[in-house]
């Protein structure tokens, strides 16, 4: 199956003006729900079975697994082809965003009231999903999302679960004390561990393809907000995110997934911020100071790709990887 990404000179705008939410568009407190749980996997197939492991493992609320494989070799698809879901396989790699996007066209034909989001390298603790219901009948009316606590390197990743200064686009992360709490309210999360209503991914529309990897889930969780939508950490459930110390971008050197964590939280702050040109500035400083604790940083290609990531962050530039950083010139 191909998904087709928009045009690589497109324009990027901020949704509509906020929409009223009414309460009617989520489940009410006697119904059971039911939930589709979206994972998006490109050739990592020993984690993958280890998710699909934990899936079932998972009690509280009917789910139904929805695996969008993005381009994946023969490894991954065997294992796949053992997997009690619904497979969505993309002839080319989308991305993140492509991938969560494809998945939730897919998961909101199943009529499901909710969407679980997650890579491949997520892995949800036992009673991760049982613990999401049994506080999903205490959230307000306008709720939209409910998380689960992230787990890195041994502890609390506060990073997946931040708060947003809407003037300027300052972000902290949810303090690990506040995770005693039984609910905390959130204004961005990661799509790690990222339970969104069906209702409300119907309110306002699909994760932006275009922005590929990174960000994406900000631009979301802030759209979610500016709609009326409010967002919810559930700290006693959890999810084990299974990436690796040297996987960090300031462990790597400056390269597409620095250009695409740059560039894309730039539009959003532009976009989103009251004062969009001061916290596309902050952007642009985050950027710089990225690239300063990156090894290889003052090679050519690095410091090139910075500047283009900040000046295409500024003009709204989306779409793939400019086409001359697309392949590493020879040594």
């Amino acid at each position: 199956m191909h998904f087709v990404p928009l045009s690589p000179a497109r324009r990027w705008s901020p949704t509509a003006a906020p929409a009223a939410v009414a309460s009617s568009d989520l489940p009410d407190a006697g119904h059971q729900a039911t939930v589709a749980v979206i994972v998006v996997t490109h050739d990592r197939p020993q984690l993958l079975a280890e998710l699909l492991l934990a899936l079932k493992q998972q009690r509280g609320l009917r789910y139904q697994a929805v695996i969008v494989d993005n381009a994946s070799g023969q490894a991954t698809q065997e294992i796949l082809a053992q997997a009690s879901a619904v497979i969505v396989r993309s002839d080319v790699n989308l991305g993140g965003a492509g991938g969560f996007a494809l998945g939730i066209q897919h998961a909101l034909e199943l009529g499901v009231d909710w969407l679980w989001l997650m890579d491949d390298d997520a892995i949800p603790e036992a009673g991760a999903l049982e613990e999401l219901a049994s506080q999903l009948p205490h959230l307000p009316a306008n709720a939209a999302v409910a998380c689960s606590r992230v787990m890195e390197f041994g502890d609390i990743a506060t990073t997946h679960r931040r708060r947003f200064n809407m003037l300027l686009g300052y972000e902290r992360p949810v303090p690990s004390g506040a995770y005693t709490a039984s609910v905390v309210a959130v204004d961005t999360a990661s799509f790690v561990g990222f339970m969104v209503s069906a209702a409300a991914v119907r309110a306002v529309g699909l994760p932006r393809t275009e922005f590929f990897v990174s960000y994406d889930d900000t631009e979301y969780s802030l759209r979610l907000k500016k709609h009326g939508y409010s967002l919810w950490l559930m700290p006693a459930s959890g999810i084990v995110h299974k990436r690796k110390k040297q996987e960090r971008l300031r462990s790597t050197e400056f390269g597409p997934r620095h250009y695409f964590n740059v560039r894309n939280r730039i539009v959003v702050k532009r976009a989103y911020c009251k004062a969009g040109y001061a916290g596309a500035g902050l952007g642009a400083l985050f950027g710089l100071g990225l690239w300063l604790c990156t090894p290889g940083r003052f090679r050519p290609r690095p410091w090139r790709m910075v500047l283009c990531a900040i000046k295409d962050g500024f003009s709204g530039r989306l779409g793939p990887l400019p086409e001359h950083f697309t392949s590493r010139p020879a040594p």
